[in-house]
């Protein structure tokens, strides 16, 4: 039976529900900014979509992973309009889900990792608990301590499709933007703490998208702790495959 994409309710009004009557946040959700830009960012890498020149309407990047499913409506005709954006009810507790995870590792294609069905999200989650309750306190990050605990607890475990991960922040969202943390809590952590390990600053950088800073610091890195060892070698693979791409390319040009 054909989906009616007509009755999904709008993205908008799920956000309004999700943040200001489920977290608390102040009406219209337009007033926070940089909230929206980073859930801006955050859907468009999670939903991937492309257009066709002169149009307004957008379909779905089959070339790209679609992790939760929207329907866009053009609201007008012509290139500078706008859509309405509506989304699959079946995918609203994973979009409440990814909101949260956004906030604690931040970057969006770390959040479309974890949100894959074979993630394995136990690495991430180990480091993350190791640097928020080993060797930070919570106090003054906005987290509930328990929440948090609760959180860690259930993230490599759960059905991100059908159970809600507890919310650990207790009256704001990092993407916020507010304090020193300027919106990702791990990178903000892990940089405070990488003049005393090259681990941390291995993963801040690569936390931050910056692969090259990340693999010269893994290629310096020596350490028996096997989930620095890990992600050492996750790097490094990485890098190695993407300098293999680009020296590809390069090959091509001069064909």
């Amino acid at each position: 039976m054909p989906v009616d994409k007509a009755h999904w309710p709008e993205l908008a009004k799920v956000y309004e529900n999700l943040l200001c009557s489920g977290i608390g946040l102040a009406k219209p959700l337009k007033q926070h900014g940089k909230l929206v830009d980073s859930l801006k960012t955050l859907v468009n890498a999670l939903s991937p979509s492309t257009k066709k020149k002169d149009e307004v309407y957008r379909y779905p990047d089959r070339t790209k992973t679609i992790i939760i499913q929207l329907d866009w409506a053009p609201l007008g005709i012509g290139p500078e309009s706008r859509n309405r954006v509506r989304i699959n009810p079946d995918h609203i507790t994973l979009l409440w889900n990814a909101i949260l995870l956004q906030g604690v590792f931040g970057e969006p294609k770390l959040v479309a990792e974890f949100l894959k069905p074979t993630a394995n999200r136990q690495p991430l989650v180990d480091w993350a608990r190791q640097l928020f309750l080993e060797r930070q306190t919570v106090a003054g990050l906005g987290f509930l301590r328990q929440r948090l605990l609760e959180f860690l607890d259930r993230l490599p475990v759960a059905n991100l499709n059908q159970e809600r991960l507890p919310n650990p922040f207790a009256d704001t969202l990092p993407q916020m933007g507010l304090g020193h943390l300027h919106g990702n809590l791990l990178r903000a952590l892990a940089t405070q703490t990488a003049a005393l390990s090259l681990g941390d600053s291995m993963m801040a950088h690569y936390l931050s998208g910056d692969l090259e800073q990340a693999y010269a610091k893994a290629c310096e890195l020596e350490t028996q702790n096997e989930l620095l060892l890990q992600y050492r070698d996750l790097i490094s693979k990485e890098y190695q495959e993407r300098k293999g791409f680009h020296d590809f390319l390069r090959g091509l040009r001069k064909m």
